[in-house]
C-alpha cells in the first residue's frame, strides 16, 4: 500500500513542488494537495509537508488564517507524525512549539552555505536556495542543526524538520515565483543565475538531504 503525504499550499503563489514532487514519486507516495485559500482541515496522510507562503506568522503580522495553520500543525506534530516545513511551514512549526519569527527589514534571497552545528547531517554541507523576510528563532526543545547570521535555518523536533531552505526550487521556479509576486527582476535574478548555474547539485542536495529526513521520520 502506498504512503500518502500531504502538501499543503497556496494555489498559485509558491505552490510548486519542484524538487519535492519528484522526490514524493521516486519515494512511492502518492500526494494529496490541499489548499489555504479553501480553509482546509488537514486530511489524513502518513507524512505532512507544509508549503511557503507571502503570510506571516511574525509577531504583529500573524493573522487568524494563519493561526489556525500554527494550531494544525501543532496537532499533527504532538501526534507523533512526520512532518517537513519548508520556509513558512518551517516558521509555523517553530511558532507552533514556542519559538518565534519576527519580520526583517529586507528579503533575504541567496544561494548560500550554512553555518552546521556540530553533528549535522553530511546531507546539509553545500549551497542552499533561500528566499524569506521573516527570520526563525526555533524553539528551545528542537535541535538546529544550521543557521545563517540572523536566523535558524534547519531544525528538527521529534518526527518534525523545518527548513528554511527552498529545496523545492530550480531555477523555473523562481523565476515564476519572482513573476507572481510581481517583484522587479533584479531583485529574483541573481538566485535564478545561481540556480541555473548549479541546477544539477541543488538537485541532488535536495534529494539527499529529503532522504536524510525520510530514513529518520518514516
Amino acid at each position: 500500500m502506498a504512503l500518502k503525504a500531504i502538501v499543503l499550499s497556496h494555489r498559485d503563489v509558491a505552490d510548486e513542488l519542484g524538487h519535492i514532487g519528484g522526490w514524493l514519486k521516486d519515494s512511492g507516495f502518492s500526494i494529496e494537495r490541499v489548499y489555504r485559500e479553501d480553509d482546509p482541515t488537514i486530511p489524513d496522510g502518513d507524512l505532512l509537508v507544509v508549503l511557503g507562503s507571502p503570510n506571516s506568522v511574525a509577531a504583529g503580522h500573524c493573522l487568524p488564517p494563519a493561526e489556525a495553520e500554527i494550531d494544525a500543525v501543532r496537532a499533527w506534530v504532538s501526534a507523533d507524525r512526520p512532518y517537513v516545513g519548508v520556509c513558512f511551514g518551517a516558521q509555523v512549526l517553530a511558532r507552533a512549539f514556542g519559538g518565534s519569527v519576527s519580520r526583517m527589514e529586507h528579503t533575504y534571497r541567496d544561494y548560500v552555505d550554512f553555518q552546521l552545528a556540530d553533528g549535522a547531517p553530511s546531507a546539509l554541507e553545500g549551497r542552499w536556495a533561500v528566499w524569506h523576510e521573516d527570520a526563525i528563532t526555533a524553539p528551545g526543545e528542537s535541535e538546529v542543526l544550521a543557521r545563517l547570521s540572523h536566523a535558524d535555518t534547519v531544525f528538527r523536533i521529534g518526527r518534525a524538520w523545518g527548513l528554511q531552505p527552498h529545496v523545492e526550487f530550480d531555477a523555473t521556479i523562481v523565476r515564476n515565483l519572482g513573476d507572481v509576486v510581481r517583484i522587479p527582476e533584479e531583485q529574483w535574478l541573481p538566485l535564478h543565475r545561481a540556480l541555473s548555474d548549479d541546477d544539477a547539485g541543488h538537485a541532488s542536495r535536495s534529494r539527499a538531504l529529503l532522504d536524510h529526513i525520510a530514513a529518520e521520520i518514516l
